[in-house]
């Protein structure tokens, strides 16, 4: 473990445990109490008999009106939450696996064992968001159901619910497939390390309009995927904490190989930080303790400069022949 960053693997391992435990309690909660609102929706239009619908105007859609509007409100939040709460329970279960791997693999001789371990558990994880996301696809699926009762009755209405689960569907595609990305990118496979590095950037550009990107990308020549995997990962780490925190309004990237070393330099314009209050920082503190424990499983250096008001200077040296 490298000490000289003052972080302890075994506290975040602790701290993310917890939030996970957290997370799970919260979305059973949620289902319990969205399982309660079907039972009682189930229970209202299980009401409508035969003779009521044939000799009354008004059905149960009219007289609780009111009350089915407010139950599914409260439905549909509840299903946003745990959206929400899934999304950030994918990302604590990534980041404990990795811990795990640092604390259970800090041998020198088994470092590509470790970042190998990691990459597959990034593929399993892609994998299995396949599956998960069913969770979070499950309110579009009442929504269909809703608009099927609808149909009969009101098919303005349903065509109002569909286009909601049309809307609903495209966004939690996008959504799975930017995740995807940031798991494994699949054009990594398909077309290599720069091609990867542009569609990054390219994403990254719109999902963040008011930061400019200014890259310079030169062919590596490696054999090895696990190190070019690893010089992907360092610096998409390092642009998405320049974007979430630096504030700034350009990044510059260069990366080029010079002999058997590939040089990195990421840097921005933002506001800096003092490693005091990185450690106060989570999120930001766990992605750059990762960068460095990357680099030195593979035998590599990096470097951070930072001046309050002047931006961040990010530099690493990635040996090719490890």
């Amino acid at each position: 473990m490298n000490e000289e960053n003052n972080f302890s693997f075994r506290e975040m391992q602790h701290s993310l445990l917890a939030e996970a435990e957290g997370l799970k309690k919260n979305i059973n909660e949620n289902l319990s109490r969205i399982a309660e609102i079907d039972k009682y929706l189930d229970s209202i239009y299980g009401r409508e008999e035969e003779n009521f619908k044939v000799f009354s105007p008004r059905n149960v859609e009219h007289i609780y009106r009111d009350d089915i509007s407010v139950h599914k409100t409260e439905k549909s939040k509840l299903e946003m939450n745990n959206r929400s709460l899934y999304s950030r329970l994918n990302k604590v279960n990534a980041y404990l696996s990795t811990i795990e791997d640092f604390i259970s693999k800090n041998s020198v001789t088994r470092n590509f064992e470790v970042l190998d371990i990691q990459e597959k558990e990034r593929h399993r994880i892609a994998r299995d968001l396949h599956d998960t996301s069913l969770q979070n696809l499950s309110h579009l699926l009442h929504k269909v159901e809703l608009a099927s009762m609808y149909i009969e009755k009101d098919v303005l209405q349903a065509k109002l619910e569909l286009a909601t689960v049309s809307k609903g569907l495209k966004a939690v595609i996008e959504e799975i497939r930017n995740t995807i990305f940031d798991l494994r990118p699949m054009t990594f496979d398909d077309l290599g390390l720069k091609e990867s590095f542009e569609i990054l950037f390219s994403k990254l550009k719109e999902n963040s309009t008011l930061c400019d990107i200014d890259a310079e990308i030169q062919p590596i020549t490696c054999d090895n995927d696990l190190v070019l995997m690893t010089i992907f990962r360092v610096v998409q780490e390092a642009c998405s904490n320049a974007i979430k925190h630096s504030q700034g309004s350009k990044i510059v990237i260069r990366i080029e190989q010079k002999n058997e070393n590939c040089y990195i330099l990421v840097k921005d314009n933002g506001k800096g930080f003092s490693w005091k209050e990185e450690t106060e920082n989570n999120d930001k503190h766990f992605g750059i303790a990762v960068m460095t424990e990357r680099i030195h499983l593979l035998g590599g250096k990096i470097s951070f400069h930072s001046v309050d008001g002047k931006g961040t200077e990010i530099k690493m040296i990635i040996p090719l022949n490890s």
